[in-house]
This record gives C-alpha cells, sequence and structure tokens, in this order.
C-alpha cells in the first residue's frame, strides 16, 4: 500500500475500499503500528496538544475543570499538557512560554489575574481561553459563572434567614471571580441595610489555612455575626474547622455559605450551603471555544457564563442572637 493509501484510513478518510480497509488495519493490528505525533505535527504544524494552566490540582474545582477539559479533548482527537502555578504573574507567564516551546495548539487559563498583563511575546500567537477569571479588560474568550449575581444569591439566602451582620471572605484581591463575588456581597449589605463593617471583609487567598484563622478572628471580633460567605469551598472548609476550634456551633451559633459545589461540600459531616459551579461542563466549553480559535475564527472575545446554582444544605440556618461564645438566645 501506498503511504497515501495508509494514512487515508488511518484518518478515517473514506476514499478506500473496505477490502483495502480491512487489509491496512488487519496489518496496523499484526505490527501493533502506533502513529508518530511528533512526525505528524512537523507535517501538519498542529500538536494536537492544549495546554491548561491550573494553580492547585488538589483543589477539587480545578481538577473538576481539568476532568471537563481533557473528555472533551479526547472526543476531538487532543491530548492535554496539564501546568501547575502558584498565584503569581511571573509564574502564569513561565507556564504560558513553556506550553508554547512545546507547540501546543492552544492554552486555557485557568488562574489568570485581574491586573495581569497578556503580552504577545509571551505566548506567540498562540489562542487562549480564560477560566473562571479575566484580566480587566477582557481580552481573549472567557468561560465561567455570572459570579455577581451567585453572589448576590448566597447573600439574599442569607437575608432571609434573618442574618443582619454577614462577614465576607474573599480568595485572591486581583481575581476578577473573588472581586465580582465582592460587589455582589456589597451590593446585597446595601440593598438590604446590613451592618457594614470594613472588618468584615477579608480575604483568605483561597487557602483553608488562611480562611481558619480569619473565621477565629471575625467571630471573636464581632459578637453580632451571625453568618460568614466564603467565596470559595476549600476556605469555607476552613471557615467551619476555625469556628469549631473556639467552641461555635455550624449553623446554630453562625451560619456558612461556600461557591463552587466541590464535591467535599456535599459529605454528610459538612453539608455546605454553597453557590455550585457546573464545573465540568466549564471545562468542556473552554475547549469548545479554544477549538474554534484554533480552527481560524477571529471574531471578538466571546463571554460564555454558564447557570449556577444554590445548593442550601445543613450549615446555614435562622439568625439568633449570640450571647455567648458557643451559646445562642433567641
Amino acid at each position: 500500500m501506498s503511504p497515501a493509501t495508509v494514512s487515508s484510513v488511518l484518518r478515517g478518510k473514506m476514499r478506500v475500499s473496505d477490502i483495502t480497509r480491512c487489509k491496512v488495519e488487519e496489518a496496523i493490528r499484526q505490527l501493533g503500528y502506533r502513529p508518530n505525533a511528533v512526525a505528524r505535527s512537523l507535517r501538519t504544524h498542529e500538536s494536537r496538544a492544549i495546554g491548561l494552566v491550573v494553580p492547585d490540582i488538589t483543589n477539587p474545582f480545578y481538577a473538576d475543570i481539568a476532568q471537563g477539559v481533557t473528555l472533551e479533548a479526547r472526543d476531538n482527537g487532543y491530548t492535554v499538557v496539564l501546568v501547575t502555578t502558584d498565584e503569581t504573574y511571573e509564574s502564569v507567564m513561565d507556564a504560558a512560554r513553556t506550553l508554547v516551546d512545546r507547540q501546543v495548539d492552544g492554552i486555557i487559563f485557568t488562574n489568570i489575574g485581574w491586573d495581569y498583563p497578556m503580552p504577545a511575546r509571551a505566548i506567540e500567537g498562540v489562542p487562549y481561553v480564560m477560566v473562571n477569571r479575566h484580566g480587566n479588560p477582557v481580552r481573549a474568550d472567557y468561560v465561567g459563572v455570572d459570579n455577581y449575581a451567585g453572589a448576590l444569591a448566597a447573600m439574599q439566602h442569607l437575608v432571609d434567614l434573618g442574618h443582619r451582620c454577614i462577614a465576607f471572605i474573599g480568595g485572591m484581591e486581583n481575581s476578577s471571580a473573588s472581586q465580582h463575588r465582592l460587589e455582589g456581597y456589597r451590593a446585597a449589605v446595601r440593598r438590604w441595610q446590613l451592618q457594614a463593617d470594613p472588618d468584615l471583609v477579608q480575604f483568605g487567598h483561597l487557602r483553608y489555612d488562611q480562611a481558619l484563622s480569619l473565621a477565629m478572628h471575625l467571630a471573636n471580633k464581632h459578637g453580632h455575626l451571625t453568618a460568614i460567605f466564603a467565596a470559595d469551598d476549600m476556605m469555607a472548609m476552613g471557615v467551619l474547622d476555625g469556628l469549631d476550634e473556639i467552641g461555635l456551633r455550624v449553623p446554630e451559633d453562625i451560619s456558612v455559605v461556600g461557591f463552587d459545589g466541590i464535591w467535599p461540600g456535599a459529605l454528610s459531616r459538612v453539608q455546605l450551603t454553597t453557590v455550585v459551579q457546573p464545573r465540568e461542563e466549564i471545562g468542556r466549553e473552554a475547549m469548545r471555544l479554544i477549538q474554534e480559535r484554533i480552527r481560524g475564527f477571529n471574531g471578538e472575545p466571546q463571554v460564555v457564563q454558564l447557570p449556577y446554582c444554590l445548593a442550601i444544605r445543613k450549615s446555614t440556618a435562622r439568625a439568633r442572637r449570640r450571647a455567648r461564645r458557643g451559646s445562642m438566645t433567641i
């Protein structure tokens, strides 16, 4: 068989007879043949690889997004090259350069800071998509949820339960997601005339341990505090454990709401009320967007906001005035 005929069979082209196809497929099985991806990429100028940049693969939120990206990539003949970074601009740019050197066809970023520039020299024209966070202004395709509306929904749930002194623990201060959730919190404070104290707003930088310490600080300092809204479920876990360390019960003493909907929050011991994002579908949509760019779409940046929902579980209850640590007065 000629190389062109074998190539047609491997690529699923229809211009070969069934007899020829069967012969080639049988030879492939006998020889254990596998196409040389490097040689193919040199010939086609496509690596069929996508870069995925995440800050913390141990966080189930990013793991779920990576799962969605990987499944959609596999369905379309792509592989995924995963790179983890810290939250600094320099580490994100280093990751971008590494992926460009690997000749990926596109890059999906999950940790673009609010104030991160994206210099052309770092990505050398490689198309990219932003997930969950985006730059300011939006310069590339973005997929996530309406973080402002999600935060407002979480706050309305607490207000409906009678809470009037609610603290907010945000993630990264330069994160668009965290900023939009903070804006939703502040809008709720104004709309329902809640207690407004600058100290009620803290940033836990998406860290369990920092949120644990902040929860203890907030509960000890603010005797009228009845609820904490953490802008990320991992921080909400820290809040739960921090309150437990100082003898406060959830939700009897203080209600807690998170954001993301990761699986540990649904465990029977936790039962965290949270704003649920469709993490796997976000990853799939990001992969679809990057394929459009690879195929040549050069229109304006697309902003895709997928639906969220508020999962009401056992970490929230009606507000009661806290008389002293660990007890409440109705």
